[in-house]
């Protein structure tokens, strides 16, 4: 058996991305991007609920792109990409622990505290001679798939590389070692794993239900059975998961962040804030803790109290564009929307298909009266994903808000301004 490793959990991110995928289920909620303001200035209705395969944020009905992670995963690969690594043992503990241990099992312990703390060059000959002293064990040879997964630095978050040839050699690898060990929980765990990763959550619910069955009192288990649920709709399922989880780990920040994600799919935002709250003081320095707070604040309608985190969240990794997009969404929340406009470019300059920035800067510049480029950018956003009701709203909106000022004689109406369609997408 491993010690512990590397931890899912569901982000606001991912979640919401699911959310706006299935706008029905989420009655319940799902929190990455909060829901941008109509044009006409009216309030965004809020809508929480669906995860880990998308950034998952998107709760309160926001555009696409309020990360509270990436968890999703959402969302991360950032600089957060590899799931965080558990705190090292003290080393003389450790070194005592390793050498009552017969050689495999010493190697196998001495590569999990190295792939922990990302020495994977050092990992990766424990884990070899692990395999060369016990060439059957399944540990060893799960061992160097883990590995292989960590030398991606990809982020435990729902969907967050979908179509991944080497992921899917992982979860065809790990399958070999379930077809001669049909009952080794850790290889279902990780096959659930990357299965979340790649975006196919039937097939990951499928799998982590098993593990759970055999591994009950496994914290990861429960919490990546959860990931599973958020991102097949089950957010009340999913929410006992994560809470069993909490219960089983309640020292970890990515526990509480999970549950918090889940709280948010259900709409009880204010018990979401205080779990979030509590992942930040387990991790002070998580960019995508700071982000789940802020993007919380932003669902109960308070930008004032999101603007610290989330700002906090674009320093600590500035390469995230659903950091961005929520940091913008707050200043246009609090009417500074020069500041929005600017904050909404940066976050489309790192990533051009994300959908919430492109709705979130048009209802900014609809803000400011500037309807034709508003009317781009909407479209740009329509034309990245056709399924997403929000920027349809938005350009309902914008048309509406043009027809007045036109009819009250305050300005012409301008011909509509068609953006080049840009590649389809999914991806927020």
């Amino acid at each position: 058996m491993f010690g512990r490793r590397a931890r899912s959990w569901a982000s606001l991110t991912g979640l919401c991305w699911l959310a706006a995928c299935a706008a029905t289920a989420c009655a319940a909620g799902a929190p990455e991007p909060v829901a941008p303001a109509p044009v006409n200035g009216s309030p965004a209705t809020a809508a929480p609920d669906t995860i880990v395969p998308p950034s998952a944020a998107e709760l309160a009905a926001p555009a696409p792109g309020a990360d509270t992670e990436a968890a999703r995963g959402a969302a991360p690969a950032r600089a957060d990409a590899r799931a965080p690594a558990t705190p090292a043992a003290a080393p003389g503990a450790a070194a005592a622990g390793v050498s009552a241990l017969p050689p495999a099992a010493a190697e196998l312990a001495a590569a999990d505290a190295a792939l922990e703390q990302e020495q994977l060059e050092v990992a990766r000959r424990h884990f070899e001679q692990a395999l060369a002293l016990a060439p059957a064990d399944p540990g060893a040879r799960l061992g160097v798939l883990r590995l292989r997964f960590a030398r991606l630095g990809v982020a435990l978050a729902y969907a967050e590389a979908p179509l991944q040839p080497e992921l899917q050699r992982l979860v065809k690898d790990v399958g070999a070692i379930l077809v001669d060990h049909p009952e080794y929980a850790p290889a279902l765990l990780e096959q659930g794993h990357w299965l979340i990763v790649l975006g196919d959550a039937p097939r990951a619910l499928a799998v982590l239900e098993r593990a759970v069955r055999l591994d009950a009192q496994n914290a990861e288990v429960h919490s990546a059975l959860g990931t599973a649920y958020l991102a097949t709709g089950s957010s009340e399922r999913a929410l006992g998961e994560f809470e069993r989880a909490l219960q089983l780990g309640p020292k970890e920040s990515e526990r509480w962040a999970s549950f918090g994600t889940a709280l948010m799919l259900r709409g009880r935002v204010s018990e979401a804030i205080h779990s979030f709250e509590r992942a930040l003081e387990l991790r002070p320095d998580d960019a995508r803790a700071e982000s789940n707070l802020g993007a919380a604040h932003l669902a109960n309608q308070r930008p004032d109290l999101a603007l610290p985190h989330l700002s906090r969240a674009t320093q600590l990794a500035p390469e995230r564009a659903t950091f961005l997009t929520n940091l913008g969404y707050a200043y246009e929340l609090q009417g500074q929307l020069e500041k929005a406009v600017e904050t909404q470019r940066r976050a489309i300059a790192l990533d051009p298909k994300l959908g919430s920035a492109w709705i979130n800067l048009g209802n900014a510049l609809a803000g400011l009266r500037q309807y034709e480029q508003a009317e781009v950018a909407l479209r740009q956003a329509e034309a990245l994903d056709p399924s997403d009701p929000r920027p349809q709203a938005s350009l309902r909106d914008l048309e509406e808000v043009r027809a007045r000022e036109a009819a009250a004689g305050n300005t012409a109406a301008p011909a509509p301004a068609v953006a080049p369609p840009p590649a389809r997408s999914k991806k927020r």
